[in-house]
């Protein structure tokens, strides 16, 4: 049984108003050629299909046509979808009747029986291409409120959770090899902190790996950009976005996972890279430098033009000793001609300013302040301290109901 993991795609996003609609019709492309190629049996989405719970319908689109290709061009490949905290869970489940479910599988929230959860429902068997069950799929998506149980006070929610799932699919998977889906943070993986919204599943910001014991198989994570292994667990395992969310992705290798199975264990696994369509610039490529400096280097910099929908984003980081109104036209005029497109100038401020000591965050553009770093240092300038530990988690919880709108208490779309 081959499976096929990604994550992340993030239909409809923009990067600073640039439209990205060019590089999501390549990457859907690429991974329908990449299916046929593989002879892939399944194909399992982990959540963030969209960027929004109200993604534009060109967006929608593409997804739709993605799956009309797709099971068009390979009768027997299964499609598993869960939705993650930039979808709607409702919008992701939407389609379900005008689709073959026993071909594509959308799970946008825990299903609820006469008000209770039912985890059985979220168990699907993964069949070969002559119809025999091969893998038990247990499709998690990312876990709202409503969607979890009620625990005593110190318990994990998100745990409790998937034991019941658990429990669930070791009362019918005999011996198959067992796969389960997560769109949250674990303890230990790395995350990229301008792309990433910050998430709290039951009061937890990061889950720790042992909710997955070592009778799962395979674990398909999504949420985090960066594809990676977690806590050394090649088996656990965050497939990544197809392509950089912001610069601090720009370094990212994207690809897909390929996981193939045996008779009761993972096989093999293994990653390919994801093709680039647009390039991300960075000037200079690690560190800030002067205004002259980075006018020059500007000036100097040689790009062809591979089209206006595939010019490549570009961040500057310009040093600054004293403060400087002109900074953004002098870099434009720089830039005058150069087919780029310009998506941030960030600004570090070094050394003294008119004796107000350090840079603080009041020295950096708006972009590029961070929530959790504002407070912290409101809280310092206050009280004279960093807010303890237990304000700190309140506040996370109330911005990741602002920054998650969708997560209500009683699971409908705010």
């Amino acid at each position: 049984m081959r499976v096929v993991h990604t994550s992340d795609w993030h239909l409809g996003q923009e990067l600073y108003s640039f439209d990205r609609g060019v590089e999501h019709e390549e990457f859907l492309r690429w991974l329908g050629d990449q299916l046929v190629d593989l002879d892939a049996d399944a194909l399992v989405v982990a959540g963030d299909l969209f960027d929004s719970v109200n993604p534009p319908v060109a967006a929608q689109r593409r997804l739709y046509q993605f799956l009309h290709r797709t099971t068009n061009e390979m009768p027997g490949i299964q499609i598993v979808i869960v939705g993650g905290n930039h979808d709607s869970a409702a919008r992701v489940e939407l389609p379900a009747p005008l689709l073959d479910e026993t071909r594509v599988t959308l799970v946008g929230g825990m299903p609820r029986a006469n008000g209770r959860l039912d985890p059985a429902r979220v168990l699907t068997t993964l069949r070969g291409k002559d119809g025999t069950a091969r893998v038990l799929c247990a499709t998690v998506p990312y876990l709202r409120p409503s969607d979890l149980p009620i625990v005593q006070p110190g318990e994990s929610a998100a745990k409790a959770l998937y034991d019941l799932v658990l429990d669930a699919a070791d009362a019918v998977r005999e011996r198959l090899p067992l796969l389960v889906t997560g769109h949250l943070h674990v303890q230990g993986a790395q995350v990229s902190e301008l792309s990433e919204r910050r998430i709290m599943v039951g009061g937890e910001e990061a889950v720790s790996a042992d909710i997955f014991p070592s009778s799962v198989n395979y674990v398909a994570l999504g949420h985090l950009h960066r594809p990676q292994a977690v806590g050394g667990k090649e088996h656990v395992r965050y497939a990544g976005a197809p392509f950089p969310m912001s610069v601090a992705e720009k370094d990212y290798t994207h690809g897909i996972v390929v996981v193939d199975f045996g008779d009761t264990d993972v096989h093999e696994i293994r990653t390919i890279a994801i093709p680039r369509p647009v390039a991300f610039l960075r000037v200079p490529a690690t560190r800030a430098v002067s205004l002259e400096e980075a006018e020059e280097l500007l000036r100097n910099l040689d790009v062809r033009d591979p089209g206006a929908d595939r010019r490549p984003f570009l961040e500057v980081a310009v040093r600054l000793d004293t403060p400087a109104p002109d900074m953004r036209p002098r870099v434009d005029a720089a830039l005058e001609g150069k087919p780029v497109r310009l998506t941030r100038v960030l600004r570090e401020v070094a050394g003294q300013d008119r004796g107000r000591g350090p840079a603080t965050e009041a020295d950096i553009g708006l972009e590029e302040l961070q929530p959790q770093a504002v407070f912290v240092s409101c809280h310092q300038t206050q009280y004279g301290s960093p807010p303890p530990e237990r304000l700190l988690q309140a506040f996370n919880e109330i911005l990741a109901s602002v920054q998650n709108p969708n997560d209500t208490p009683d699971g409908s779309e705010g």
